[in-house]
């Protein structure tokens, strides 16, 4: 009986198994097309793909952060074409990263104990508090402080954690340096069609249905948004991105990478420009000056010093350039009587009579809530933020934003001390230098933007600083890589 069933089942060979498979998903996707439409149809036909994409992130838990980085950038773009909660395909990405690090835990050792520093520490403190204001009296329902309190927290710690444990080798931050670096073209290149091209139809019903155009037809202008949120997401995170990669392209040793990263730095500062966003500007000037401060080297100080001097100047004190409507509008960043800057201020001073009897927020999830007038935060509700501090400050009062500012700039000042004193290795002190650089000015740039809250600027922001206390993980890398054997 034995020998006669073994003997059956080499008649059952793979490939005749494989093919049997394949005529049962003909015929499911021809069935599935002729009821339910040619996307089903589609869909069915890539289940298989899926399948195999799935497996292989699981199995390799650095590729699904990779997957991760990648969709983070482009996610907005995609769902002004495809109507999805963008926010909701991020949290299930980021579970399953986590899910493919403890898949890979069960048969293989992590380096856990790299995720405990400084900056694992603040971040965690800071959900802790964003925790605490569910406590808060005039707390809002837990759907809302959920929505709001994920970009304001928890994406935070969970980018940096899973940076932690996955990015161990130096070559996985130049791996993201690369993949940045394509996606910085790929977004001023988009930027500079919709100059030269116009907007196709999906952008024109942002515009004109979605509300755009009151914010990006302006007297000065259009306001060019890439596949951004807007556009003053879009010029600051360009601005971002050309701080790092000119800074980057100062201390990497390879020629050809040097002159593609000060390529990629001019395609930044070109993408800043068409946004119009004067807010933009203080990316550069805030990351240049950090730059300087830890350059340790006089001459290129001194250069660096000389350059934002001059061009403060220029900006500042003459007219030189006007008839460009680009450049009298980043003029206006240094106008102290411009209207719309004097607008902020009096909406500010305006919030501080309202949050003076409320030093822990409104709550986490009030920010862009609908209320009426009998409710106690309704004039709150009617000042527009136009800031990242603004708006953490409206949720979490005087105190989460103290709070807030003061973790970040314990990062700021740790990660500074990481590259003076405790990075050996040049090249490497260089690019971590032009991380650090980069998430101050993005710092100085939420001040008249709301981008610490936003793809993709949140996760490019935290993983700079993430790889910036990585930093002497790599270094040491590099250097048992540099002692003879």
């Amino acid at each position: 009986m034995y020998t006669f069933i073994h003997n059956k089942s080499k008649l059952i060979k793979p490939k005749i198994l494989l093919y049997v498979v394949l005529l049962i998903g003909i015929a499911l996707f021809y069935k599935t097309t002729l009821q339910k439409g040619y996307y089903f149809g589609a869909f069915i036909a890539c289940l298989p793909f899926l399948a195999i994409g799935i497996f292989l992130l699981l199995k390799r838990p650095l590729w699904s952060f990779i997957f991760l980085f990648i969709t983070n950038y482009f996610i907005m773009g995609i769902t002004r074409y495809i109507h999805f909660q963008g926010g909701i395909l991020m949290d299930i990405i980021i579970l399953f990263c986590f899910g493919s690090i403890l898949i890979k835990a069960t048969y293989d050792n992590l380096e856990w104990k790299r995720m405990l520093n400084p900056l694992t520490l603040t971040t965690f403190l800071w959900v802790l508090f964003c925790i605490l204001e569910l406590l808060n009296p005039k707390a809002v329902p837990i759907d809302d402080w959920t929505s709001q309190v994920r970009g304001l927290a928890i994406y935070p710690l969970a980018i940096v954690v899973l940076i932690s444990i996955l990015l161990c080798k130096y070559k996985h931050l130049k791996l993201i340096l690369f993949l940045w670096s394509i996606f910085t073209i790929i977004g001023a290149f988009k930027g500079y069609w919709q100059k030269n091209h116009g907007f196709d139809s999906a952008e024109l019903y942002w515009l004109y249905v979605g509300g755009g155009a009151k914010t990006h037809f302006i007297h000065s202008g259009i306001r060019f948004f890439s596949f951004f949120t807007d556009a003053g997401n879009y010029g600051s995170s360009m601005g971002f991105s050309m701080v790092v990669f000119s800074i980057a392209a100062i201390f990497i040793k390879n020629k050809w990478i040097k002159i593609y990263f000060s390529i990629v730095a001019l395609a930044g500062g070109y993408g800043m420009i068409i946004s119009g966003t004067r807010g933009a500007l203080a990316a550069p000037f805030a990351g240049y000056i950090l730059f300087v401060a830890l350059s340790k080297n006089f001459k290129m100080a001194i250069t660096g010093l000389s350059v934002l001097f001059f061009t403060f100047l220029f900006l500042n004190y003459t007219t030189i350039g006007n008839s460009n409507k680009l450049i009298s509008r980043m003029r206006t960043a240094f106008d102290q009587n411009d209207a719309s800057l004097n607008v902020r201020l009096e909406n500010q001073k305006k919030l501080r009579e309202y949050m003076a009897d409320v030093p822990f927020g409104t709550s986490i999830g009030f920010y862009g809530k609908s209320v009426n007038s009998a409710h106690p935060y309704y004039g709150i509700s009617k000042i527009p933020s136009d800031s990242w501090y603004v708006r953490v400050w409206i949720q979490t009062g005087i105190v989460g934003l103290t709070l807030h500012i003061f973790l970040l700039s314990i990062v700021i000042l740790i990660g500074g001390y990481i590259i003076l004193f405790k990075i050996k290795n040049e090249e490497l002190r260089g690019l971590l230098i032009a991380m650090l650089a980069g998430t101050f000015g993005i710092l100085a740039s939420s001040y008249g933007n709301e981008l610490l809250g936003q793809f993709p600027n949140c996760f490019l922001f935290y993983t700079c600083q993430a790889l910036v206390f990585m930093g002497k993980y790599y270094d040491k890398e590099l250097e048992e890589h540099e002692q003879p054997t």
